[in-house]
Parts: structure tokens; sequence; C-alpha cells
């Protein structure tokens, strides 16, 4: 047994883990290759499973495994090889297809530069030439101008000659004048008067006009001012009217208060004299003293009204239990019932 378990532990390890992914994906996709071509045998043809025939299995599994491996990474190396001698070879044309563009471009862009210099050169002397043209053109056209001037002013000096004649006999006539220049200037001189003289005489009619202008605006302000403090005195005057109809009013009013007030006071004042001298005859006739001030007329107002509830309870009582023979006392009492009564209503009516 214990050389058995010694034997399990020779054969069992663990697979070594790679750390290159390339060659694990490639191991990977070869595993499943290979157990894609593992023949199943059925379950009852199986050989029973003991760890160390698995481990034998697995080894031996992992030997032809391990041969292919080689050799797929021996046929890696030869492509690898290839491939590298044909990357040197692209690496080269390319290297040489990029000197040849270089050069090419140099070349094309020599060549544009030599040409835009070219279609430069010829477009500023298409230019000076069209400007020489313009030049030309321009003198053609000033030599005509000149010419045309010359036969005007001979013609002009043809017609005007006469008059050249006619001032020359009058500076040999009048002996005023030493020239005919100084006839010219007499001429200007006097322009020149009338000129100054017009400016001067249409400044003094705009000066004239502006006046005009502003003592009509000025006439027609004031006229308007003057009409709207008229119509403002108007308005005073009505609203002045109407303040003394309303103090008028108002004054008629006041007085009217005033001597309403003033028989409201004296009737207040003969109601107070009254409630005073009520509660003195109450307070007389129970046989109380007199506890409450004369101007308290509140307190002996409630003191009138407890007796008025009194007098009117005693009189119901009275009428209930007396016969109708002896009515004159209970008369009585209602009487004085009443006039406490009217005297508390016409006081309370004074307020």
């Amino acid at each position: 047994m214990t050389s058995n378990h010694k034997g399990m532990k020779h054969f069992i390890r663990r697979a070594p883990i790679t750390t290159n992914s390339e060659k694990a994906v490639v191991e990977y996709f070869l595993s499943k290759q290979e157990d894609r071509n593992i023949k199943k045998y059925p379950e009852w043809d199986k050989p029973r499973v003991y760890p160390a025939l698995e481990a034998v299995r697995a080894r031996c599994e992992l030997a032809k495994v391990e041969k292919k491996l080689q050799a797929k990474w021996v046929e890696q190396e030869k492509k690898r090889k290839i491939m590298d001698k044909q990357w040197r070879e692209m690496r080269l044309q390319e290297s040489i297809l990029r000197e040849s563009f270089i050069k090419f471009n140099r070349f094309v862009r020599e060549n544009q530069e030599k040409r835009e210099r070219a279609e430069m050169k010829i477009k500023e002397e298409r230019e000076r030439q069209a400007k020489r043209m313009e030049e030309v053109n321009d003198l053609i056209d000033k030599l005509n101008y000149m010419k045309e001037t010359r036969d005007k002013m001979k013609k002009h000096v043809d017609e005007y000659k006469k008059y050249q004649t006619y001032l020359d006999n009058v500076v040999n006539d009048t002996g005023e004048f030493q020239s005919i220049a100084e006839i010219f200037n007499r001429y200007e001189t006097l322009m020149e008067a009338r000129m100054i003289l017009a400016e001067h005489q249409d400044k003094n009619l705009q000066i004239l006009e502006h006046q005009g202008t502003e003592l009509h605006h000025m006439t027609e302000s004031k006229t308007e001012k003057f009409m709207g403090l008229n119509n403002q005195l108007a308005q005073l005057q009505a609203r002045r009217d109407r303040a003394e109809a309303r103090a008028r009013k108002w004054e008629t009013i006041v007085s009217k208060i005033k001597v309403t007030a003033a028989e409201k006071n004296l009737e207040h004042t003969q109601v107070k004299i009254c409630c005073w001298n009520l509660y003195q005859q109450i307070c007389k006739r129970k046989g109380i003293a007199v506890t409450v001030s004369k101007d308290d007329v509140e307190q002996q107002l409630n003191q009138i009204k407890q007796t008025i509830r009194e007098l009117k309870r005693l009189i119901k009582v009275a009428k209930k239990r007396a016969p109708k023979e002896e009515l004159p006392v209970s008369d009585n009492l209602i009487c004085y019932a009443e006039v406490l009564n009217s005297l508390l209503g016409a006081f309370l009516s004074t307020f």
C-alpha cells in the first residue's frame, strides 16, 4: 500500500501553467482537437478507473501532445523565418519606393514651382503690356483732347478777336486805362462789389424774414398763452363760485348741526337731571342709601332698569292675585313703571 501510494505521488503532478497567451491558446485548441479524435468505448468495455492508471494515461497523452506541439513549433519557426524574410524584403521595397516617391515628389514640386514662376512671369508681362497699352491709350486720348482744346481755343480766339480790337481802341481813345488788364480788373472789382452788396442785401433780407417769423411765432405763442390764462381764470372763477355755494351750504348745515347739538345737549342735561331725581326717588322709596355719584348715569340707569323689571314683575303678580275691583293700586304701579320706562327711552335716544 505504501509503495502504491508512493507510486501515485510520483505519477500525479500538476501540469505547468504557461504564461505565454499565444502558447496557451494553441495548447487549448490542440487539446480540443485531440478530444475530438479520442475514440470512445462503451461503458461496459471500460477498464476500472485507478488514479495511477489515469495518471499514466494522462502522461502518455501529454507526451503525444508535446510531440505534436514541438512539431508545430518547428513548423511555426520555419514559417516565422519565411515571414521574417518576406517582411525584410517588403521593408526593403518600401524604403526603395519611399525614396523614389520622395524623389518624384521633389521633382514634381520643382516642376510645379518652375511652372508657377513661369506663369507669374507671363502674368506680370501681360499685366505690364496691358498697363503700357492703357498708358498709350491715355496718351492718345490726351493728345486728341489737347488737339480738340487747341481747335476750340483757336475758334474762341477767332471769335473774340473783335472784342480785343474793341478794347484796344477803348484804351487808345479814352486814355483812362493803361491796358486791357486794367479794364478787366475794374470790371472784376465792380462785379465783386456787386456780389458783396447782393450778399449783404440777401443777408439783411434773411435777418428781416427771420425777425418777422420770430415776431409772428411770439405773437401766436403769447396769444395762445393769453387764451389759456383766460380759460384758467374762467375755470378758477367757476371753482370759486362752486366753492362759495358749497361753503354757504355747509355753513347752513353746520349752523343746523349746532342748533340740533344744543337742543340735544339741553335735552341730555334735562334727562340726566331727571335720571338723578328718579334714582333718588327710587332709593328713597326703597329706603336704601344713595351710593351712585351724580355723574355716573350708567349705574343710575341700571338701577332704574332693575326697578322697572321689579315693578313689572310685581304688576304681573298683582294682576294674578288681586280681584278686579281693587285695580287702582295696580294702575298706579303701571303708571309709575311706564314713566320710568319712558324716561329710560328718552335718555337712551339722546346718545
